[in-house]
């Protein structure tokens, strides 16, 4: 699949919670310094422990951010859709990658390097705080996210994974559907499940009329079927 040409960073940019309500002036000093990436499908981006040079965004496509366990598991951290950061870390302290990140699609991928970044941002207060403002987000959302992994079942953690993909917040009504091609190795990471609980599950859902499997190989969820599992 030929990837095109590369978008403009500046309307990159605009795309992203952080920086969409920026100045003019301001997003397009950021957009001197951030170069737009094409990876294609299963490329690997930087991995675990490589030093973190680079802040990045996704601006088409997705990425799963991982980490590989003692016994050579991966365990997904992050999905990271268009409009999201990732590799923030490098950015605040100066240390290697927590994670693997690698495309599980097509993907467009704005960087910034972590230096350039950080003298822009001690130019423009405005920077600063919206990056702030998204780090601490982001650190509400991992905190909820530990909390639902050591509370709930796994049909639980599936259906509440489903839910936040598809973007049900409180919308329980129709159907919506997952935006990503997503194996069923690639949920069971997300979880921290076996592959085999996955497709069990999924099995369970589709007779219980919460999800449906398009023939594109997408998910249709049924928000408010489903959200009986979560409860």
């Amino acid at each position: 699949m030929a990837s095109g040409p590369a978008p403009d960073p500046a309307a990159a940019l605009r795309g992203v919670a952080p920086f969409h309500a920026l100045s003019d002036a301001t997003v397009g000093a950021l957009a001197e310094s951030t170069s737009m990436r094409h990876y294609r499908h299963d490329m690997f981006i930087f991995g675990e422990g490589e030093p973190a040079e680079l802040f990045c965004f996704v601006h088409t496509g997705a990425v799963k951010v991982f980490k590989t366990t003692v016994d050579g598991q991966e365990q997904t951290l992050h999905l990271v859709r268009p409009g999201e950061l990732f590799a923030v870390t490098g950015f605040i302290i100066p240390a290697p990658y927590p994670g693997t990140a690698q495309t599980i699609e097509d993907s467009w991928i704005g960087c910034v390097r972590n230096q350039a970044l950080r003298a822009l941002a001690e130019r423009e207060a405005a920077l600063s705080f919206a990056l702030l403002e998204n780090f601490a987000l982001r650190l509400t959302g991992t905190s909820r996210h530990v909390l639902d992994l050591g509370t709930r079942d796994a049909a639980g953690k599936l259906a509440a994974a489903l839910l936040e993909l598809a973007d049900a917040g409180e919308k329980l009504q129709g159907q919506l559907t997952v935006d990503l091609h997503l194996t069923h190795k690639d949920l069971a990471q997300l979880i921290g499940a076996s592959r085999e609980t996955v497709t069990r599950l999924l099995g369970e859902f589709r007779d219980a009329d919460a999800v449906a499997t398009r023939s594109d190989g997408r998910l249709t969820v049924y928000p408010r079927n489903l959200q009986r599992y979560v409860e």
